[in-house]
């Protein structure tokens, strides 16, 4: 079976534990059985701050490309980001892809709306859950339309939040713009990510769940990866192989991984 976990973040993204060194990922993508391993930290874009700011891309692209040519033989390595809502500094979004002509694969994400604050911040008591969703999907929706990835990620991640703090809203209300979504990201020649991170955390299922996947599969779409997004090298690798499963029953037989961001196909 071929296990690729194609988002992770190391001690380099601002939430990374400080034990989630490249090396340390890598071991335990080897220990657990990866075929390969996409290091994906946050290039989250802010209005009015430099990515730079953001990311030590001085130091963190060297030492990937270093690792690639380490582990060679042993595990494959792409060289990703997670590019975090664009729409918020377009020109510096731009910049730093132009800056990095060495990724492998990017993930397109909306952490945060208004005010550069992330839905984790969001207080759900004054927060009307499903108004806060059907805007999130808003701001996915310009992104899938009008930026550059490769996979849109995560797309229910305030539902994670709002598992946590007790809430829960139905998806049907949204189904039509999800659909929409879909449209857009397969018109592109793009795809998604199946998060299998709410395994680890109050939701427990995928981002997105699988009724959602098994839309985006009649939709047409095909390009999937598949995601722990861990923080530490403790959850590299976790639940891909339900990830496959889910993705199987849903109708998927094949995912997808990346290479100077050209898709190749692996059967599941």
């Amino acid at each position: 079976m071929y296990l690729a976990d194609y988002h992770t973040h190391t001690h380099y993204s601002f939430d990374g534990a400080p034990h989630a060194t490249i090396d340390a990922m890598c071991l335990a993508a080897i220990d657990r059985g990866l075929s390969e391993l996409a290091i994906t930290d946050h290039m989250d874009i802010f209005h009015l701050q430099k990515y730079s700011y953001i990311l030590d891309c001085k130091h963190l692209y060297p030492e990937l490309a270093r690792a690639k040519e380490y582990y060679a033989g042993k595990l494959k390595i792409a060289i990703g980001a997670e590019l975090g809502q664009p729409m918020a500094n377009p020109a510096a979004a731009q910049q730093f892809l132009a800056d990095q002509p060495e990724l492998d694969f990017v993930i397109g994400s909306v952490h945060q709306m208004e005010n550069d604050l992330d839905v984790y911040y969001y207080n759900f008591r004054r927060h009307d859950p499903a108004k806060v969703y059907d805007h999130y999907l808003d701001y996915l929706t310009d992104y899938a339309a009008h930026y550059d990835y490769d996979v849109i990620g995560h797309i229910t991640y305030p539902l994670r939040y709002m598992a946590e703090a007790g809430y829960a809203i139905s998806i049907d209300p949204f189904l039509e713009k999800i659909e929409n979504l879909y449209r857009i990201i397969i018109g592109r020649d793009k795809g998604i990510e199946l998060n299998v991170s709410g395994f680890r955390q109050s939701m427990q299922t995928t981002m997105p769940t699988p009724k959602l996947l098994k839309l985006y599969g009649d939709c047409g779409g095909k390009i999937l990866t598949f995601g722990s997004d861990a923080h530490r090298p403790e959850d590299v690798g976790t639940f891909l192989k339900a990830g496959q499963d889910i993705a199987y029953e849903c109708g998927f037989r094949s995912f997808t991984t990346f290479e100077k961001r050209v898709p190749t196909f692996h059967k599941i």
